[in-house]
């Protein structure tokens, strides 16, 4: 009977702040918000790769983030970026896509 109370108490916890509240201004049904993408950390994921000239998990949802916040053609470049096999390719194509943010 104590496991089942302090389940049934656990559960109650933690549903407790699943509702929708009310109290902040919400956007009308008609208008999209745009999105605001921050790319500081992308920038600062591409300086990593063009310091290391290893593409490692860090670029993982960077062209898409990219195009996200509407540089497709930077997007375009990162997926490129992705297949680069050389270290001086990858640095140098890195460096470039980070100083255009």
């Amino acid at each position: 009977m104590n496991k089942l109370a302090l389940f049934c108490l656990s559960m109650s916890l933690m549903l407790a702040g699943c509702g929708g509240g009310g109290a902040g201004e919400v956007a009308p049904a008609n208008q999209e918000t745009p999105a605001t993408q921050d790319l500081s950390t992308v920038k600062a994921s591409l300086n990593t790769i063009a310091e290391s000239g290893v593409i490692d998990s860090s670029f993982f949802g960077i062209p898409e983030s990219l195009e996200q916040a509407g540089k497709t053609e930077l997007a375009a470049e990162a997926k490129k970026l992705e297949s680069m096999k050389s270290a001086k390719q990858i640095k140098a194509a890195a460096k470039k896509i980070a100083d255009q943010l």
